[in-house]
């Protein structure tokens, strides 16, 4: 096992409350770190320059992504549904389902060596509940596509993202996918405020609402944006 991946697990479970921070949450997200560090030279997962600081602060961000998550529960219940679009090398959807088991957990990912790097991971982890569509979410939520997938449409209580452009962009690709009531997470940074100026419109049009933007700890510029889609 690579040294640093104890550390950097063991500093990404310091947001977690002590119920979820336990030692086979520990190591699940150890072995998960070891496996993206042994592949990343080979598929660049996350950036080959600063690799170790990158995967450090991604795992914290998650992390905190989860701390939330697990207080939204108090809301849902049991049975939630997560969907996690352009997971890459697995922020934060993998990450989520390592340090939250009991979430049925579906990782959307366009690239097929990503998305087969995933399957590799939730197999060698013998992770259950969990599965890994190689596809576009546009292609995923089209009717007039080929690759539509009418089992995920309008299926998730939370949909999260990373890295997949404005808000009003994120937005446009996760709504297909979500309950009403249901949550869209992404993570943004210092640029948020403008991002929301931006999309008034379509949370009008769309029956969409801030539900609460959320300071990472650690990191003054960014930030886990929450979005609701109301109850019709």
């Amino acid at each position: 096992m690579h040294p640093e991946v104890k550390e950097i697990a063991a500093g990404g479970l310091e947001c977690l409350p002590p119920v979820l921070a336990t030692d086979a949450a520990a190591d699940r997200l150890a072995r998960f770190l070891d496996l993206l560090l042994e592949t990343n030279p080979k598929i660049n997962l996350v950036s080959r320059r600063d690799t170790t600081t990158h995967v450090a602060r991604f795992t914290r961000e998650c992390a905190y992504l989860v701390r939330l998550l697990h207080d939204d529960l108090s809301r849902l219940g049991a049975g939630v549904r997560m969907l996690d679009l352009g997971t890459g090398g697995g922020f934060p959807g993998l990450v989520v389902k390592l340090l939250l088991p009991e979430i049925d957990t579906t990782l959307v990912e366009a690239t097929r060596k990503k998305a087969t790097f995933l399957a590799r991971v939730c197999q060698t982890l013998d992770l259950s509940g969990i599965r890994v569509i190689w596809g576009r979410a546009e292609a995923l939520s089209d009717r007039r596509n080929a690759a539509y997938r009418k089992d995920l449409r309008h299926g998730f209580e939370w949909v999260t993202a990373k890295a997949l452009g404005s808000i009003a962009e994120s937005l446009e690709l996760a709504l297909p996918f979500l309950t009403e009531g249901g949550l869209h997470w992404t993570f943004k940074g210092a640029g948020y405020e403008r991002e929301l100026r931006d999309c008034r419109k379509l949370l009008r049009r769309s029956g969409l609402e801030v539900h609460h933007v959320d300071p990472i700890p650690g990191d003054e510029s960014s930030y886990l944006v929450s979005i609701q889609k109301l109850p019709s």
